[in-house]
């Protein structure tokens, strides 16, 4: 029981990294956290393919990934960055293959888990939702730059 209990203010700890929650309460944070799971993916292995249903949010914990879209390497991902934010939201196609290039650890979450803590915490919900319109906001201001 001590073991998960540090787990999930371990998990807590990497979430508030994350943008999509950087306005969330230490309470928030930890129901994200219960639903969190750490996950490990080998080397080579294909943690999620472009055009395929998107399922959750990754974070790195270690290890290192790359990023391709339309086959070519676009970036690499190390510790502290995450991918899947808006298929945590909306289970949407990937928009990009992310493949483990060593062995990876991540704090994953599934979509359906997430769901279920938003609708035990309309203040995280609230405040997910101002992010995503903040972000689009932004994006929509950068395309007409």
């Amino acid at each position: 029981m001590v073991r998960a209990k540090r787990k999930e203010s371990d998990f807590t700890e990497i979430l508030k990294t994350v943008p999509l929650f950087a306005s969330c309460t230490k309470k928030e944070l930890s129901s994200v956290a219960a639903v969190a799971k750490d996950v490990h993916f080998s080397e080579g292995h294909v943690i999620c393919r472009e055009g395929d249903t998107g399922i959750g949010l990754h974070v790195v914990v270690e290890g290192e990934t790359k990023v391709q879209i339309g086959g070519r390497t676009k970036r690499r991902l190390g510790p502290g960055a995450f991918f899947g934010e808006i298929a945590l939201l909306d289970g949407g196609p990937r928009t990009a293959t992310v493949i483990a290039e060593t062995q990876v650890r991540t704090i994953s979450i599934v979509a359906w888990d997430f769901r279920t803590a938003l609708k035990a915490n309309t203040t995280l919900t609230l405040k997910l939702l101002e992010e995503v319109c903040r972000r689009a906001r932004s994006a929509n201001s950068a395309q007409n730059d």
